[in-house]
């Protein structure tokens, strides 16, 4: 059963929980007692009876209005950080499948020495291999030069991009990872989080989440800002809109 299953099934537990405490007989009082109290359950006894079989956490649940509605807060807030970050996964990975695209789309357009390794020239006219050692004059006269071969800078950024992607995916993992750990806590019967311990959860996952937005957010802004400029290749008659009258 996956997590939101199991997360599904403890929402309606509680419900019908609530139901049968409050004398409201839904007929599922059985799951909440151990085989033993099943049969006292059946036949009439108490509710004190009933209560004393009862859970930690089922009994907190029923006592405490308050813990309840921070319980099931938190637990909406996790599953909702669990989704969001399922979407912020699938998003990384489409960024990271296009980097590889540029890259491999770069790293063909090379240009190449005799012995076939792609070399790129850089900023300042220098030639450099790919892990940025710089290539002697001897080997260099013998590059054919196309002309629009890619620089050394743009090899340097789709690889470092695309690290970096690499990098917020790991994350991401991670992030889902711990939260998936909070709600484990959050269905230990026995020992189940305090009041404190509940704020704490929403305020990490809120906390993972957000880092893990801006770091991506960060990494891809200047790429969308460079496409939103506009080209400076610009029209005579568009130009002479800009000169005084």
């Amino acid at each position: 059963m996956s997590l939101t299953q199991r997360f599904a099934k403890h929402a309606r537990d509680f419900d019908d929980l609530q139901h049968e405490i409050a004398g409201r007989d839904v007929g599922r009082m059985g799951r909440f007692l151990p085989g033993g109290a099943q049969s006292a359950a059946s036949s009439g006894k108490s509710n004190d009876k009933r209560a004393e079989a009862l859970t930690r956490l089922q009994a907190v649940l029923m006592n405490n209005p308050a813990y309840a509605q921070a319980f099931q807060e938190t637990e909406r807030a996790l599953n909702d950080a669990q989704s969001q970050l399922d979407t912020l996964l699938e998003r990384v990975q489409r960024e990271i499948e296009a980097n590889d695209l540029v890259l491999a789309d770069i790293r063909e357009r090379a240009a190449r020495l005799e012995d076939g390794s792609r070399v790129y020239k850089d900023q300042d006219g220098r030639i450099r291999s790919e892990n940025g050692d710089q290539i002697n004059d001897a080997l260099a006269a013998g590059i054919l030069w196309r002309g629009d071969e890619p620089s050394f800078e743009d090899m340097k950024d789709a690889r470092e991009r695309g690290e970096r992607l690499k990098d917020i995916e790991r994350d991401i993992q991670i992030g889902q990872g711990r939260i998936g750990e909070m709600q484990a806590d959050m269905k230990d019967e026995d020992d189940p989080p305090t009041r404190d311990e509940l704020e704490l959860f929403q305020d990490e996952a809120d906390k993972i989440l957000g880092d893990l937005e801006s770091d991506l957010n960060a990494l891809l802004e200047p790429r969308i800002s460079d496409e939103s400029k506009p080209s400076l290749e610009t029209s005579p008659a568009s130009i002479s809109e800009f000169l005084p009258r």
